[in-house]
């Protein structure tokens, strides 16, 4: 089963990531813990939320790493393509049926948690906080 508490391990030193992971995944323990079964209303409202704030959180993430020269852009896009295209499909799946989520869904939430931001996203956050990559970058952008 998915560990559902926050740990700092997931925190990357950049204050808005941080901040929208974190709300993405209180959405996401929102919705593995399931509400009743008769709270339709409230399992749809819960998918349509982490929709809309990977939105945001993809947009924001893709923006800097265009703005500052992020070598691995094209595969961070695609992954980021791929986890929402599972969000998606798991969300239709999941409210067609009853008894709350699926191991799927609970397995495409914790390789998100283990394998994107504790990989995919720290290599990019370790890429920003390197000065000499910004600075390269920027001497390149200057051209």
């Amino acid at each position: 089963m998915l560990d559902l508490e926050w740990k700092d391990e997931y925190l990357l030193g950049i204050v808005a990531v941080d901040f929208q992971h974190r709300q993405i995944f209180d959405c996401i323990k929102n919705i593995l813990s399931g509400p009743a079964e008769d709270d339709r209303l409230r399992a749809e409202a819960e998918v349509i939320k982490l929709l809309t704030l990977l939105q945001a959180h993809f947009a924001l993430e893709e923006s800097m790493m265009r703005n500052l020269g992020y070598p691995e852009l094209e595969g961070h896009i695609e992954e980021h393509r791929q986890f929402n295209a599972a969000v998606h499909d798991l969300a239709q799946r999941s409210l067609r049926r009853k008894g709350g989520v699926s191991h799927d869904a609970i397995s495409v939430f914790h390789n998100w948690l283990t394998e994107h931001i504790m990989g995919s996203d720290r290599d990019y956050a370790l890429f920003f906080a390197n000065p000499a990559h910004l600075s390269a970058n920027a001497k390149r952008s200057a051209k």
